[in-house]
C-alpha cells in the first residue's frame, strides 16, 4: 500500500509528487530540484548526504521525486464531505481490547478481537445487488468452513448492515450481535473435522470503519459515484461477514448485479455475465487462497483494457472512460514490472492482474489481490511496481499477525525502488543512500518492534524496512541476497509468513553474521550505519547498478 495526504498533497507514507491543485491537476515539477544533500540552512551538524558527499558517484534525484506524467483527472480532487476516506492525522496509541469471548479473535498483538477460532474458511461465495446512486446493497455471503474444534456456536467479523436471516447447512440459525463480533448458534453441535456451510443474508448501505492503525476509514467507499474497497487490515468487514485475519486465507466467488451500463470489477477472473431486467451480473473467481482484507469490488463508469503477455498472463485495466491518455501510456508499464519482478520472485503467482485507476485523486495506491487501485494521479513506474510486488509479498506470502508488516511493506518498497532504479538508469545504492540520509534526520522506530499507530508509518517500516534488505544484500552480495528473497517466497507462498520465518532462512544461506545484521536493523532503538557495498569483499557486487540481476 502506497500513500499521500489528498488536496494538499503532502507526504504520509512514501511518495511525494510534485504538487498538484485544487482541480486534481498535477502540477509540473520544477526544472532543478532541491538536491537530496543540500543541507538545512542554519544547520551545520547535519550530515552531507552520499550522493553529493562523493564525487565518484552520479547524483541522482532525492529519493522521494522524480519524474511523473502531468495528468489532469476526470473527476477533480476530492474533499472529505464527499469523500469518506478524508485522510486524517496518524491515530495516536490506545489500548487494545481484550477479547472477552473466548471464540473472538485469534490472538493478534494489534487487532485481537480480529478474526476467529474454531474453523477454517475454505470458500467464500458472495452475491450482492448494488444501486450504485443510493449507495445501497442488497447481498448474500455464503462461506463454507471446516470445523477445527467441536463447535456450538461460532463467530464472524462483520460491521453495521442489517442481518435478516441466518442458516447453517441450509437450517435457520440464531445469531446475535455485539460491536463487530457476530456469534451464530446452530441447531446442531458441528464436530472437529466436520464440512459446514453458513449463509448471511443482509442489506443496507456500508458504512467504513475507524481503525486504530490507520489514518482513515476502511473498507466500503462511495466517493462521486463511484463504489470501491480498500481494507487493510480491518475494512473487509464493513461488505461482507467473514474471519477476517489474514491467517485464514480462502478462495471466493463474486457476483455483482448492477444496472445495465455500469461496470463491476472484482478481485479474481471475471467468469460470466448476465442480464435481465434492466440489470447485469458479472461472476468473479479468485481460485488462489486470498486474504479477507485483499478482496475487493469496484462499481462505476469504467472502460476495460486487456491484453495477454507471452506467458500467457491477463493484464486487464479499468479506466474511466474521460481519463487522460496518458493514463494508458503509464499502464503500459505494468508488462515490464512483471518481467523484472519475475526474475526475481518466479512467475506470478495468480491467473490475472490490472489496475482499476480511480476519476479522482486518492493520495494512496493499494494492492487489492490481482486488480490494484490508484488514484488518477499514482502511476508513476515506482508506485506501479510496488503494488505488482505485494501480489507476491502480501498478497501470496501474507504475515501472520499484523505487527509484522514490515515484510510487506519494506519488500514492495525495496523492489519498487529497484525496478524505479532499472527504468531510470540510476543507481540503486544512490538511491538508498540518499533515503537512509533522510532517516538519519527524521529518525525511525525498530520495524519488527512497532506499536500499532505506527502500522503504516513510512519511514520506519517503509523506508527502514526496505534498508534492512539493502544492508543485508550489500553483506552478503548479490547471488546469495536474491536466493534470500526467492526461498523466502518460495517457502511462504499461498500462506502465511513472519520474521523468524524469514531470520531463519536467512540463517540457511548466509549464516548467524547476516542474521546478527539483519536483527539489528529491525530491533536496535537506533537506526544502523549505511552498509556500503562491497564491505564483505565482494567489491562492487552488491549493486553495482539499479539491475537486480547484475
Amino acid at each position: 500500500m502506497t500513500g499521500r495526504k489528498l488536496r494538499a498533497c503532502l507526504i504520509i507514507t512514501l511518495t511525494l509528487i510534485a504538487g498538484c491543485n485544487d482541480n486534481g491537476e498535477r502540477e509540473p515539477a520544477p526544472p532543478t530540484a532541491v538536491a537530496a544533500g543540500t543541507e538545512p540552512a542554519g544547520n551545520t551538524s547535519a550530515p552531507t548526504p552520499p550522493s553529493v558527499r562523493n564525487p565518484t558517484l552520479t547524483p541522482t534525484p532525492p529519493s522521494m521525486y522524480y519524474p511523473r506524467p502531468h495528468l489532469q483527472c476526470p473527476g477533480g480532487s476530492l474533499d472529505t464531505d464527499d469523500f469518506y476516506i478524508g485522510l486524517k492525522p496518524p491515530p495516536a496509541p490506545t489500548a487494545r481490547p481484550t477479547p472477552v469471548d473466548p471464540a473472538a479473535g485469534v490472538g493478534d498483538r494489534f487487532y485481537p478481537l480480529m478474526g476467529n477460532r474454531g474453523y477454517d474458511v475454505i470458500h467464500y461465495d458472495i452475491s450482492l445487488d448494488v444501486e450504485p446512486t443510493t449507495n445501497t446493497i442488497d447481498a448474500v455471503t455464503t462461506l463454507t468452513a471446516v470445523a477445527t474444534e467441536n463447535l456450538t456456536r461460532f463467530n464472524l467479523d462483520f460491521h453495521g448492515l442489517d442481518v435478516t436471516a441466518v442458516t447453517v447447512d441450509g437450517t435457520e440459525a440464531r445469531f446475535t450481535r455485539d460491536g463487530n463480533e457476530m456469534t451464530i448458534r446452530p441447531v446442531a453441535p458441528i464436530t472437529a473435522g466436520a464440512r459446514f456451510s453458513a449463509a448471511i443474508s443482509y442489506s443496507g448501505t456500508p458504512q467504513p470503519v475507524d481503525d486504530p492503525g490507520v489514518p482513515a476509514p476502511l473498507g466500503w467507499q462511495w466517493a462521486k459515484g463511484v463504489i470501491f474497497t480498500s481494507s487493510e487490515p480491518s475494512g473487509a468487514m464493513t461488505w461482507y461477514p467473514s474471519n477476517n485475519h489474514p491467517t485464514d486465507k480462502a478462495t471466493f466467488t463474486f457476483k455483482i448485479t448492477v444496472p445495465d451500463g455500469v461496470t463491476a470489477a472484482a478481485s479474481g477472473v471475471l467468469t460470466d455475465e448476465t442480464s435481465s431486467n434492466g440489470r447485469t451480473t458479472t461472476t468473479w473467481k479468485m481460485e488462489d487462497p486470498m486474504a479477507t482484507y485483499l478482496a475487493a469490488i469496484y462499481i462505476g463508469d469504467f472502460e476495460r483494457h486487456e491484453k495477454r503477455l507471452a506467458n500467457g498472463l491477463l493484464i486487464r485495466d479499468y479506466v474511466h472512460p474521460d481519463s487522460d491518455t496518458v493514463v494508458l501510456h503509464q499502464l503500459a508499464l505494468t508488462p515490464r514490472a512483471v518481467s523484472f519482478l519475475e526474475e526475481i520472485l518466479g512467475p506470478y503467482p495468480f491467473d490475472a492482474y490490472g489496475t482499476i485507476v480511480m476519476p479522482f485523486t486518492l493520495g494512496w495506491a493499494m494492492e487489492n489481490q490481482t486488480l490494484s487501485i490508484h488514484g488518477c494521479l499514482d502511476l508513476d513506474p515506482y508506485v506501479i511496481a510496488h503494488e505488482l510486488a505485494h501480489q507476491w509479498v502480501g498478497n501470496s506470502s501474507t504475515v501472520d499477525n499484523w505487527d509484522q508488516i514490515w515484510l510487506h511493506e519494506g519488500f514492495a518498497h525495496y523492489l519498487g525502488r529497484l525496478f524505479m532504479a532499472d527504468y531510470y538508469e540510476l543507481d540503486i545504492n544512490d538511491l538508498m543512500a540518499d533515503e537512509h540520509y533522510e532517516l538519519a534526520l527524521a529518525g525511525t522506530s525498530p520495524p519488527a518492534a512497532i506499536e500499532i499507530h505506527e502500522l503504516f508509518d513510512s519511514h520506519t517500516i517503509y523506508q527502514r524496512g526496505a534498508q534492512t534488505l539493502h544492508a543485508l544484500r550489500a553483506s552478503v552480495g548479490n547471488e546469495v541476497f536474491f536466493s534470500i528473497l526467492r526461498t523466502h517466497y518460495d517457502q511462504t507462498a499461498g500462506g502465511t509468513t513472519n520474521t523468524e520465518i524469514f531470520l531463519d532462512v536467512v540463517n540457511r544461506l548466509a549464516g548467524p553474521e547476516a542474521v546478527s545484521l539483519v536483527r539489528s536493523w529491525l530491533y536496535d532503538a537506533d537506526m544502523p550505519d549505511l552498509v556500503n557495498p562491497g564491505n564483505n569483499g565482494e567489491t562492487g557486487e552488491a549493486g553495482d547498478t539499479g539491475d537486480a540481476q547484475t
